[in-house]
């Protein structure tokens, strides 16, 4: 899996607001991979959980695609994840 720090070099033109979406995804997605390991669970089984394809778990933790927010919301639920929103000092826009 590549690490963010990795995909963002590649992605140097984008627009700094679409830039912090991303970087929110990546976050999210990096603590639902770690969560699958925690739990022991392959791709397989959270894309059962899911009702996604195996495929479709890897190409979003390695980055491959962005996956919407129901998606990540369907993985942190099925992981028994909950997701919140905190304040930020200021947005980098």
């Amino acid at each position: 899996m590549k690490s963010w720090s990795e995909k963002k070099k590649e992605l140097k033109s984008i627009d700094p607001m679409r830039m912090n979406e991303l970087e929110s995804v990546a976050q999210l997605v990096n603590a639902i991979h770690q969560r699958r390991i925690e739990l022991g669970w392959t791709q397989q089984k959270l894309a059962d959980k899911v009702g996604l394809y195996q495929e479709s778990i890897a190409r979003i933790e390695n980055g491959g695609s962005v996956p919407r927010l129901d998606t990540v919301l369907k993985l942190a639920f099925a992981l028994g994840m909950k997701i919140s929103l905190h304040g930020m000092e200021r947005l980098q826009v």
